[in-house]
Parts: C-alpha cells; sequence; structure tokens
C-alpha cells in the first residue's frame, strides 16, 4: 500500500510510493524547499491522506510549480528529484486539462 496519484505515467495513469517513502520524501522537502513552497505542499505530508484526497486545478499547478523548483535544488538527491519531477509532471497534467489531482 501507498500513496496514488492520479496523472502519471504508469500505464495506470498514475504515479506510486510507499507509505514510508511519502514520509521521507516530505522531510526531505522540508529541507529543500522554501517556507513559502513548504506552505503549499505541507498538508500533502502531515500523515494519511483522506481516500480520494482530491486538488483543485489551480492548486495542482502551484504545488507543481513548487516540486519542480524543490527537485533541482542541489541538496536534492538524485533519486528523489527523479520521483518528484514525476509528480510535477502529474501535477502539471491536472493542471493543463482542468481535472482535479487526486491522490488517494
Amino acid at each position: 500500500m501507498g500513496i496514488n496519484i492520479s496523472h502519471g505515467s504508469n500505464q495506470w495513469g498514475q504515479e506510486r510510493l510507499s507509505y514510508t517513502s511519502h514520509d521521507q520524501m516530505g522531510k526531505q522537502l522540508a529541507n529543500v524547499m522554501t517556507g513559502r513552497d513548504w506552505g503549499k505542499v505541507r498538508h500533502l505530508f502531515t500523515g494519511r491522506l483522506p481516500a480520494d484526497f482530491l486538488i483543485n486545478p489551480d492548486e495542482a499547478g502551484e504545488i507543481a510549480y513548487a516540486f519542480s523548483r524543490a527537485s533541482q535544488h542541489p541538496k536534492m538527491p538524485h533519486d528523489w528529484a527523479v520521483t518528484i519531477r514525476a509528480w510535477s509532471a502529474a501535477g502539471y497534467r491536472a493542471w493543463q486539462s482542468g481535472e482535479p489531482w487526486v491522490w488517494s
């Protein structure tokens, strides 16, 4: 089990990450993001999300942009940067399509 993020690149149109890795990702993001960017995404890393947590398209675009900046931070490990870039791309796809970005 873990987190499934809609508008992803796998065969089911998702990005997936275990709960443990999701928690670790949140800690890594908190270390590299500006306070403003972390404020936009903190709610995604405060424990288990409700089933089918919906993010409106405009917020998805803002989060995607924050994730994109974090993935380029020099202190972001390469493997985590790859994952966060995939999440950013998924957020941008939700934003561009005008659809809610679903985290479940």
